[in-house]
Formats: structure tokens, C-alpha cells, sequence
């Protein structure tokens, strides 16, 4: 288990960029935590001077630069504090809490496939940067519902020697689910088998994926998607049910990153 120390400080948004009509990023001069920080590790973010909304909000990891120390977050609007977030502009203050979880554990030239379903390609993006300086062969499939959802192609497919983008209906890229891609290029190519696939997104794609990988023997990490409002555990908000159908692990303290079998997905 990778464990980082974390710090707490109050940072500019230095850029924002809308992506497409519903993700946008935030960029932060925060050296502190891009010094110690790994790809799948969150960050808790809330405005510095305003009371609403009361609790930080999880953001992964999307991608920082280690010598100028900034970092990034890819958000989605979904509810009320990423719509929040999405009005702020360059120069406004942030509190940023981080990083938190613990990430991946990779290994230098262990080939690697990466499985993104929506706004979770963000921590992959961070990884895949860092896998791709390592020299790791990458293999990187993003899945969106559809074309008015697909971003960040240019930060990935100049990384991976194979990228692929699906969408559930077919307006963009391959038509059909990104874990439906997954099985069909691991049985066109069996040396992919030996490949570690890391993976994020909705739930019901991470189970998909712990399918596939019971039935080929396939090593596997998921990042798990959960609202973690402490992020230390004390809320037990985000708890997940282990595999062994008898204890409860918390997404923010025990991930978000577990290994293949670690959780139950249900059925």
C-alpha cells in the first residue's frame, strides 16, 4: 500500500478550461502535494471563503507537473459543489487537502492496461503519464455514454501503443460498452493477458471488468468511485462490502485503489 503524506493549504486556480459542455478542469500552483503525491490519490477540495458547500469534495488526481508544481483535477458537473467549482475563475482561493488514499502500485515495465468509463479516466490519465515515462507498454480504452462526453483524447492516445474510445451509442469511435472492447482485443491479442488492467468508472463497469479478469486469471487494480466527505474515515459514508461478504472497507482510507478480489461488486 502506497501511503504519502498529506498537507493542507490554500492555493490560486492558476486555469480553467471547459472540455466539453459538461467536464471542465481546474488547475492549482500546489507544490506541496504534487512533491508526494501518486497516480489514484484524491485531493479534498473546497472554496477557501465560502461556507457552501459545507464539505470538501473528492477530486482524483487528473495530472501535475512535478518541476512547476501544479496539479489538475478533470470534473464533471454532476451536483451542486462541481457546478460550484465550474463558475470559479483563474485567481480565486481553494483549500485543497491532500493527497489523500492510497494509489496504485505498479511496476516498471509491467505491460499495463487501462479501462476509463466517464470521468473516470481522470486518475488513469495521471498514471498513464507516468507509466508512459517509465517506458510500460500501454494499452488505454475510454468509454463514454456519448460524443458530446469525450475528452482528454490528446492526452492519452500519444502514450499508448493502442487507444481505443467507445460510446454506448455508437457517435463516436466504436459503438457499445468500453469492458465489451476490453474482452475482444485480450482474446485478439493473448499476450495481453499477462498486462495488469487498472481501471475506473461507474460501478457497474468495474464489476464487468472483476468478471473478466476471474475468468482469464488476469491481475487487476480498481480505482473506486464513492462520495467521501471526510476523507479519513470518519464518516463511514463511503464503506464498500469486501469480497469475504463480512466486513466493510472504506473507499477513502483503504483505497480508492484495491485489488482484484479485495471488493464485492455485487451481481
Amino acid at each position: 500500500m502506497i501511503k504519502t503524506k498529506r498537507v493542507i493549504l490554500e492555493s490560486e486556480l492558476i486555469e480553467k478550461e471547459w472540455l466539453n459542455s459538461s467536464y471542465y478542469r481546474l488547475r492549482f500552483l500546489a507544490p506541496e502535494i504534487v512533491s508526494v503525491c501518486q497516480p489514484g490519490q484524491f485531493v479534498n477540495v473546497r472554496f477557501s471563503h465560502f461556507s457552501e458547500p459545507l464539505l470538501r469534495r473528492p477530486l482524483s488526481i487528473f495530472r501535475c507537473h512535478s518541476k512547476e508544481g501544479w496539479l489538475e483535477f478533470l470534473v464533471k458537473v454532476i451536483g451542486k459543489g462541481t457546478k460550484l467549482f465550474s463558475q470559479a475563475e483563474p485567481g480565486a482561493s481553494f483549500d485543497l487537502l491532500g493527497p489523500l488514499g492510497h494509489g496504485f502500485e505498479y511496476q516498471k515495465n509491467q505491460p499495463a492496461i487501462l479501462v476509463g468509463g466517464g470521468i473516470g479516466i481522470a486518475p488513469l490519465v495521471f498514471l498513464a503519464e507516468v507509466l508512459h515515462q517509465q517506458k510500460t507498454e500501454l494499452v488505454f480504452l475510454q468509454g463514454f455514454r456519448t460524443a458530446a462526453e469525450i475528452c482528454c483524447i490528446n492526452e492519452v492516445k500519444q502514450l499508448a501503443r493502442l487507444f481505443i474510445v467507445t460510446t454506448d451509442d455508437g457517435s463516436y469511435g466504436l459503438r457499445g460498452l468500453v469492458t465489451d472492447r476490453l474482452l475482444a482485443i485480450l482474446q485478439a491479442e493473448p499476450d495481453l493477458k499477462r498486462s495488469v488492467i487498472y481501471a475506473c468508472g461507474p460501478t457497474p463497469m468495474l464489476r464487468a471488468i472483476s468478471v473478466i479478469c476471474n475468468q482469464l486469471n488476469l491481475a487487476a487494480q480498481f480505482s473506486l468511485e464513492a462520495y467521501m466527505a471526510c476523507g479519513f474515515g470518519a464518516c463511514v459514508g463511503c464503506a464498500v462490502p469486501a469480497s469475504n461478504h463480512s466486513e466493510y472497507r472504506l473507499v477513502c482510507v483503504d483505497g480508492p485503489v484495491f485489488h482484484e478480489r479485495e471488493i464485492d461488486f455485487g451481481s
